[in-house]
Parts: structure tokens; C-alpha cells; sequence
């Protein structure tokens, strides 16, 4: 009998511990942080790519990333399970890094500033949207 309960204990411990991992989000320092220290790198690329070497308007994203990571193409490599947006206006750039189906905005940094902008993964409500919400203009103009 004594067999019996402590398999049950262990059964149920088993059933906690794999719930608990199914449930918890990947979206944690843990994951986080060591991404936001790898976009500011890109990020960095794409704004020295945007601002000196003027690319094709036609690309975009997750294209404008690579051509701004074609010299060193590992910096590009943490971002490709995730969607990329990137935004310009006055030859700076503003890269957004979203969840893979595009819903949730996690990371957004603009590559003009020397530190990461916004940790949007810890952001709730219309927060959470795969927009941009740092103004782009007065970040970079400071």
C-alpha cells in the first residue's frame, strides 16, 4: 500500500511539473533578455544600414534585416522564429520584434539609441499589439 501512495505522489508530481511547463510563457527574462542584448546589435546594423548605405525601398523587414546583416549574418539567426517589422522615417530605423504568428509585440528598439528602448513582452492590454509604440522621430532627435 505504501508503494501504491508513493506512486501516486510521484504520478502527480510528474502531472504538476509537465502542466506547469505546457503553461508558462516563453516570454520570461530568461528568453527575453538575451534577446533584447542580440537586437540591439541588429538593430544597430539596420540603423547604420538605413542611414548610410540608403537601400532599395522595396525591402522590408525581415529582407531589410538580412541585406543590414549580410556581413555578419549570425546577427539576423536569434530573430527567425519570430516576426520582424521595421520601420524608417528620417533615415533612422525602428526594428519590432513580434511572436510568430504576428499577435504580440515583444522587443522594439530603435537603432539611434545606445540602450534597449522596450521590453513590450512585459507590456499588457493594447501594449501587447505588433505595432509600434515608440516614437520614432523624438527618440531619435534627442
Amino acid at each position: 500500500m505504501k508503494i501504491v501512495r508513493t506512486l501516486a505522489l510521484l504520478s502527480f508530481s510528474l502531472f504538476i511539473l509537465v502542466a506547469c511547463s505546457l503553461f508558462s510563457s516563453p516570454y520570461n527574462e530568461k528568453n527575453m533578455l538575451p534577446l533584447a542584448a542580440e537586437l540591439l546589435k541588429a538593430s544597430a546594423a539596420v540603423e547604420s544600414t538605413v542611414r548610410y548605405k540608403k537601400p532599395d525601398p522595396a525591402l522590408k523587414d525581415r529582407k531589410l534585416l538580412m541585406f543590414a546583416t549580410q556581413h555578419d549574418p549570425e546577427l539576423a539567426i536569434p530573430f527567425e522564429s519570430y516576426e520582424i517589422k521595421i520601420y524608417q522615417q528620417n533615415r533612422h530605423a525602428l526594428v519590432l520584434v513580434c511572436s510568430a504568428d504576428g499577435a504580440r509585440g515583444l522587443l522594439e528598439d530603435a537603432g539611434c539609441t545606445k540602450e534597449m528602448d522596450r521590453h513590450r513582452w512585459q507590456d499588457t492590454g493594447s501594449l501587447t499589439s505588433c505595432e509600434p509604440v515608440i516614437n520614432l522621430a523624438a527618440i531619435c532627435s534627442k
